[in-house]
């Protein structure tokens, strides 16, 4: 699988930098002598020799170097990772196609090796289009995106597999959160529910008769009820449906900081997910598809550049300013509240509850939100809940590796890897240290609401 570009180097501006820097070395004294056959008195002889000259004009090439040079200087200060292919270019970088219980996503790039549809491919797409509840929009679009992944939805609106009555000794976990749950962006196979659920099973083939399981258990399962474009109250009724019709032995929530109760006002704070992305995110909406990408720029590239790194230092600062303080201690007691809800009821049903926190991938070496971490770390424990927090292993990788996607900040393979391996051990003792909890599965009950699309 091809890995994302992990530099902290702007490649492009380097390149300008260091032909800047040899224009003004050969400006002062050092270029070839090209013309020097060439008549002064000639109009011809004169014309190409200005033309020449002009060619190597240091005290230009030196302005340029420095203006570059003062935007790339604290850009690597900040610790982006930026390349100039990651900066705004006209049209989307993401459209969402959508069917009947399917969507399609598509990207302008693939820089993680994620998307494993290539809607180039004429027979692929004659397949995906009868999938598609408008075929004609689908095929006049489809080429500004062409690296794409497919969301297959049950009857419950879960992005899983048809939902059976629970097979006796079967070790069952159920996974709820938002979209760095359900996979944004990602193959069903790439999820961190779908990595769990295959680590579990080795872990259960290996051990199986040893006296760390009990051998009566034949098969471990994990579900998947994310999903995207969520809320906390959602993310309950998810939970509540798994408890009453799924019997879970394990119940995770996956949490990630766009989840809380919001108990403050957003003042001019951005969606944590767009807070990289200010002033260029556009969305184009119809009933069955949804663009999102800019869909203008201005005349200069270098301008736009430099404008979005103000703009995005602006935004950036009071974004992480009010996700800081929304997780503090005493504004997220609301959540808290809800998730010891969660727990209880978890309880009750003998499954066993973990809160997972899900970092997002940004700055995570030396994260701003390493603090609101910790706080609720503590604050979860205190209230007797288990919990597993992906922000120390995260950390030890580079952002970029972590995206998705430059413009999506969604969790990449590398993330959702690091994630399963880092939760599989508490999942794994979790399920040796008690009996698989044996319920019927109504298998028609209504879902808890529907997957939405992008908004």
């Amino acid at each position: 699988m091809k890995e994302p570009h992990s530099s902290s180097r702007v490649a492009g501006l380097d390149t300008i930098r260091f032909l800047c820097a040899l224009l003004v070395v050969f400006g002062h004294g050092m270029k070839p002598g090209l013309t020097d056959g060439l008549s002064k008195d000639h109009f011809v002889g004169m014309a190409v020799r200005g033309v020449y000259n002009n060619l190597w004009c240091g005290p230009a090439a030196v302005i340029v170097f420095f203006v570059i040079s003062g935007f790339v200087i604290p850009l690597s200060l900040m610790g982006q990772n930026y390349r100039l292919g990651d900066f705004p270019r006209s049209g989307p970088f993401l459209q969402e196609f959508r069917g009947e219980r399917f969507k399609l996503m598509g990207y302008d790039s693939n820089p993680s090796g994620a998307f494993d549809l290539d809607l180039r491919d004429p027979a692929l797409r004659e397949r995906l289009t009868e999938r598609l509840a408008n075929r004609e929009e689908f095929l006049a679009h489809w080429q500004e995106t062409p690296w794409a992944v497919s969301f297959e939805l049950n009857s419950q609106g879960f992005r899983e597999r048809k939902l059976l009555p629970k097979s006796p000794g079967t070790k069952r976990v159920a996974v709820v959160g938002d979209s760095f749950t359900v996979g944004h962006g990602l193959p069903n196979a790439l999820v961190y529910p779908r990595l769990l659920e295959s680590r579990l099973q080795r872990a259960f083939e290996h051990d199986r008769g040893s006296e760390h399981l009990n051998p009566a258990s034949t098969s471990v399962e994990v579900l998947n009820l994310g999903r995207g474009n969520t809320d906390l109250p959602a993310i309950a009724r998810s939970a509540e449906f798994a408890l009453r019709h799924l019997a879970p032995d394990v119940l995770v929530y996956g949490y990630f900081m766009n989840d809380p109760v919001p108990t403050l006002q957003h003042e001019t704070a951005a969606p944590i997910h767009d807070m990289l992305d200010a002033g260029w995110v556009s969305f184009e909406q119809s009933p069955s598809m949804t663009r999102i990408g800019q869909s203008e720029r201005g005349r200069s590239r270098v301008v736009d550049l430099v404008k979005r790194f103000f703009a995005d230092r602006s935004v950036t600062t009071s974004t992480i300013a009010w996700y800081q303080r929304l997780h503090e201690p005493a504004a997220w007691q609301p959540t808290l509240d809800r998730i010891v809800a969660i727990s209880q009821a978890a309880r009750a049903q003998k499954a066993r509850f973990i809160l997972l926190l899900l970092p997002l991938p940004f700055e995570v070496a030396n994260s701003p939100f390493a603090e609101a971490h910790r706080q609720m770390r503590e604050s979860a424990s205190r209230a007797g809940i288990e919990v597993v927090d992906a922000l120390p292993a995260l950390a030890l990788h580079p952002d970029d590796a972590l995206r998705l996607h430059p413009r999506d900040r969604h969790p990449s393979p590398l993330y959702t890897r690091t994630v399963a391996e880092l939760l599989a051990p508490t999942v794994i003792e979790a399920l040796a240290s008690r009996d698989p909890v044996d319920a019927d599965v109504d298998v028609d009950a209504p879902g808890p609401g529907r997957e939405r699309s992008l908004e």
